[in-house]
């Protein structure tokens, strides 16, 4: 009986060990898009690897200015969940970021780091290598606070 006891004993906390390590949710609601097992980790990894890519744009280029500033916002709320992984760190996180589920979150993440790579290679803040025509860019001056719908539909 008492060998019984221990081994009910020990599955017990090993459940209670998986259920703060695991995640307990099932499903995202979201068809394709399967629960990751640890978000956070994930997370604050790419975040991290964004940044390290982006310390590598000019600092005077608009690109890094902005998805810099909004990955070191992401990763602080990511950080200030702490260590853990439970579903209420989850989602504390996803509250904060008001930008999806964790695993979205994680595909805009790993989509900017992406992205990041891609601008590396086209370095859009250099120079162009030939002159743009004359009048090429005039259509693209027009502002809507300096437009009226006549100029929008000529007649």
């Amino acid at each position: 009986m008492f060998r019984a006891t221990r081994r009910v004993l020990a599955a017990a906390q090993a459940i209670n060990k998986a259920a703060t390590t695991h995640r307990t949710k099932l499903s995202t609601g979201i068809t394709g898009l399967a629960v990751h097992p640890d978000p956070l980790h994930a997370l604050r990894a790419t975040y991290t690897s964004t940044l390290k890519v982006l310390e590598q744009v000019p600092a005077s280029a608009v690109y890094r200015q902005s998805a810099e500033a909004i990955t070191r916002e992401r990763l602080a709320v990511v950080e200030q969940a702490g260590e853990g992984n439970t579903e209420e760190q989850i989602e504390q996180v996803e509250s904060k970021l008001e930008a999806g589920i964790a695993e979205e979150l994680i595909q805009q993440a790993e989509d900017e780091l992406k992205l990041a790579s891609k601008m590396l290679e086209y370095k859009p803040w250099e120079d162009l290598e030939e002159a743009p025509a004359p009048g090429q860019w005039e259509p693209f001056r027009i502002t809507p606070s300096t437009t009226t719908a006549d100029d929008l539909h000529p007649k």
